[in-house]
C-alpha cells in the first residue's frame, strides 16, 4: 500500500471498521489481499481476504486448527490469559487429523440434517412463543434482545435434550458470555457453571437416554463413540459458537430484509424460496467476521505472500463473501437472483460448521414467521444508526429496534 494511504497497523480492530468494514476491506483486497494486523497482546496475524486463497488455506493441512499445541501462541497474541479446560478445547473446530476424524464421522452421523429437519415443528413453536410475547408488549421492541438472541438458545438446548424448565438458566448464561471478556473472572464463574451443569446432564443421557443429539453421541455404535471429554467439548462449542453464530445471522437477516422491502415483498410472495435465498441473504449478511486463527505449520505462499512457520493466519470472511471474484454482478447488492453463492460462512474443508443446515433452518422459519406476523414492520431508526459489536468472530447487532 502506499505510505500515504498505508492502514492503521490495529485496521482491523477499530470501531470505524466495526461499524462498517466493506470500504476497508475493499480496499485491502485490491491492494494487499493478504496483509498483516497488528493484535492487542503484541505481534502479528495474517489476514487474508479474497476468496480464492482464503479457499485454499482453509484447505491447506499446513494451516493447523489445533488449540491444544498453538495455544500459547494464540493467547498472546489476543491477549487472552485463561488457558482453555479440555472441555472447551476438544471439539471439531479446534482439532486437526487424525483425532479430527474419527470425531467428525461421530457428529456428522449424530447431527444430521433429518435430526435438523425434525426440529422445524419446535422452532416454529419457540419462535411464535416469542412473537407472541412480542405482540403482547404493544407495537415496538428490540428483535435482537427479544427474538434473535433467545430463539437459537432455546433450540439448541431443545436439540441437546435439556428440559424446558432450565432453559432459564441457559439464557441468562448465554448472555453472561456475551457480556464479559473471556479474561474476566465472571466469564470463568459462568464456565464453571455451565460445565457443572452439561457433566450432570450428560450423566442423566447415560443413564436414561432421550431423542437428543447428547443421548446420541453417548450411544452411537463403538466405532463412532465419543469420550465423555469431547461429549462435554461438543456441548460446549454448541451452546456457546453455535449461539452467537446463529444469533448474528438471524438478526443480520432480519436487519437486511427490513432495509430492503421489495426483497422482502418477494419472498413473502412466494413462500416456496425462502430456503433456496438462504444462501444469499447468508452471504450479504456475513454473521462470521472471521475465521478462528490457524498457525502455519511450515512457510505457506498465500496471494503471493509467503508467510513463515508459526504465524498466526486469519481468514477474513467478511471480505470473502463481498469479492467481485466470484461475486463478479453487485457483490455489495442483495441479489436474490444471484446463481447459488459458494459463500464461505460456515467455513470450507474439513472444518466446515457441522452445525449449518440448522441455522439455515433456524434462520429460515423464525425470520419468515415474524414477517408473517408483522407484515408492515419497519426499522424506527435510520439503517446507518444501528451498531454493531466489536468481535473478531461474529458481527452481531447491539439492537435491532423495530415498530410493527
Amino acid at each position: 500500500m502506499t505510505e500515504q494511504r498505508k492502514l492503521s497497523k490495529y485496521w482491523m480492530l477499530t470501531d470505524d471498521f466495526t461499524q462498517n468494514p466493506y470500504p476497508i476491506l475493499e480496499r485491502v483486497r485490491e491492494e494487499q489481499p493478504v496483509c498483516e494486523l497488528s493484535m492487542p497482546g503484541g505481534g502479528r496475524a495474517w489476514v487474508v481476504t479474497r476468496h480464492e486463497d482464503a479457499k485454499a488455506a482453509l484447505s491447506d493441512p499446513r494451516l493447523s486448527r489445533d488449540i491444544n499445541v498453538h495455544f500459547d501462541l494464540v493467547s498472546r497474541l489476543t491477549g487472552t490469559t485463561v488457558t482453555p479446560p479440555p472441555e472447551h478445547a476438544n471439539h471439531l473446530a479446534n482439532l486437526e487429523p487424525p483425532r479430527h476424524t474419527p470425531l467428525r464421522k461421530a457428529i456428522s452421523s449424530a447431527f444430521t440434517p433429518r435430526r435438523a429437519d425434525a426440529l422445524r415443528p419446535q422452532i416454529e413453536a419457540v419462535a411464535n412463543e416469542l412473537l407472541d410475547g412480542l405482540a403482547e408488549k404493544g407495537g415496538s421492541g428490540d428483535l435482537i434482545a427479544a427474538y434473535a438472541d433467545p430463539l437459537p438458545v432455546i433450540v439448541i438446548a431443545t436439540l441437546m435434550g435439556v428440559p424446558a424448565t432450565d432453559w432459564p438458566d441457559f439464557l441468562r448464561w448465554s448472555t453472561q458470555l456475551r457480556a464479559v471478556e473471556a479474561t474476566d473472572p465472571a466469564a470463568d464463574r459462568t464456565v464453571k457453571e455451565l460445565s457443572s451443569y452439561m457433566s450432570a446432564l450428560i450423566a442423566e443421557k447415560e443413564r436414561t437416554p432421550g431423542d437428543d443429539l447428547i443421548s446420541a453421541l453417548i450411544h452411537a455404535e463403538p466405532d463412532r463413540r465419543l469420550t465423555g471429554t469431547e461429549i462435554l467439548s461438543t456441548s460446549f462449542a454448541l451452546m456457546t459458537g453455535g449461539n452467537d453464530t446463529t444469533a448474528s445471522l438471524l438478526g443480520g437477516v432480519l436487519r437486511a430484509l427490513l432495509v430492503h422491502p421489495e426483497e422482502r415483498a418477494e419472498l413473502m410472495a412466494s413462500p416456496g424460496r425462502w430456503v433456496a435465498e438462504m444462501d444469499e441473504l447468508i452471504r450479504y449478511v456475513s454473521p462470521i467476521t472471521n475465521t478462528l486463527q490457524r498457525v502455519t505449520l511450515e512457510p505457506v505462499e498465500l496471494g503471493g505472500v509467503r508467510i513463515p512457520a508459526d504465524e498466526v493466519v486469519i481468514i477474513s470472511v467478511i471480505s470473502t463473501n463481498r469479492d467481485r471474484c466470484p461475486f463478479s454482478e453487485r457483490p455489495d447488492a442483495l441479489d436474490l437472483k444471484r446463481p447459488k453463492p459458494a459463500h464461505l460462512s460456515f467455513g470450507h474443508g474439513i472444518h466446515y460448521c457441522s452445525g449449518a443446515h440448522l441455522a439455515k433452518l433456524m434462520t429460515e422459519v423464525s425470520v419468515r414467521l415474524f414477517f408473517e406476523r408483522f407484515p408492515d414492520a419497519r426499522l424506527t431508526v435510520a439503517p446507518s444508526a444501528l451498531r454493531y459489536t466489536q468481535s473478531m468472530v461474529v458481527r452481531p447487532l447491539e439492537s435491532l429496534p423495530v415498530t410493527w
